[in-house]
């Protein structure tokens, strides 16, 4: 599976501050993954892509992706030392469900101000995927480029806000599409024996929605953790976040942490949404359907 990680400050981050730089970055879980699900593909060299914004609220966010792995793209070094942002998204991929590797197929995606990436697999997504094209509206149908289930779990995301259009919108607007988005997949997969694993990250510059999400009461979902702090910064050499006051100016969410701080470092409950609000608030919020189990274990750190 895929990794991806997401940065929201008020202050702007230099991006090999989170790519290249920390002991475990993006950039080293493309290569070497400890806590995913399905080791029979260690590495994620399928492409990779990284988008931000600007400080212009409503406005779309930049992307850059490419099919080489992340570990060799000289250019990605180049921009990471260069580029700054308050809102980052990055994502290395490993295929699923045997689709190309392509830079249409690469994360994250976007449609006018919101931008979108995955990490896991809708299981029997060929079966339904009829079902998804035919319940989109012509012009999000018309939007999707690529054959990966992840762009058809964003397409149908945009399907169920009222304006996929608009240029800012409240989180609390977000989650809702992100329910109905998992309440959609579980109809039409219901009788499905194939797992899916729905970790989703949407942004529309401003506010944050993630789920860590699997169809299984008992199973546990691919990996997602955060973190939250006044600083994301290297202290002594070590990237740490720093705590200095109790305002939360810094929020990362990770599929795997960044560092070995095990203190800087809470694992986002299986079926659960993180939110984060344009006040850099961060919610929590389980997912209450068929699937939830409150009494299900949590992944710890290794």
């Amino acid at each position: 599976m895929c990794r991806f990680l997401l940065y929201k400050s008020t202050s702007p981050i230099l991006l090999a501050d989170l790519l290249t730089r920390p002991a475990h970055s993006i950039i080293m879980q493309s290569v070497i993954n400890k806590l995913r699900i399905d080791m029979t593909m260690p590495m994620n060299g399928d492409g990779f892509g990284i988008g931000w914004y600007d400080d212009q609220p409503g406005t779309a966010g930049c992307l850059f992706t490419s099919t080489l792995p992340a570990w060799s793209n000289m250019n990605l070094q180049r921009l990471a030392e260069k580029v700054r942002s308050r809102m980052v998204f990055a994502h290395v991929r490993a295929t699923t469900g045997g689709t190309a590797t392509s830079e249409a197929n690469c994360h994250p995606w976007q449609f006018g101000s919101l931008m979108w990436m995955h990490n896991g697999s809708i299981g029997g997504f060929e079966k339904i995927k009829r079902r998804i094209q035919n319940s989109l509206s012509e012009d999000i149908f018309l939007s999707i480029k690529g054959t990966t289930d992840s762009e058809h779990s964003f397409a149908v995301f945009l399907n169920m806000l009222d304006d996929p259009h608009k240029p800012v919108f409240t989180y609390q607007e977000l989650r809702t599409a992100m329910l109905k988005t998992i309440a959609q997949f579980n109809e039409w997969l219901d009788g499905e024996e194939q797992l899916s694993l729905m970790n989703f990250a949407v942004t529309d510059g401003q506010s944050v929605v993630c789920a860590r999400y699997v169809t299984s009461a008992h199973l546990e979902a691919a990996s997602l953790f955060y973190s939250s702090g006044s600083e994301f910064q290297a202290d002594g050499g070590k990237y740490r976040m720093v705590k200095a006051n109790k305002r939360e100016d810094v929020v990362v969410v990770a599929s795997e942490p960044l560092t070995y701080e095990r203190t800087d470092w809470l694992a986002i409950p299986t079926n659960t949404l993180l939110v984060i609000t344009p006040k850099l608030n961060v919610h929590l919020h389980p997912i209450k359907d068929k699937n939830w189990n409150p009494n299900r274990g949590r992944p710890t750190l290794n």
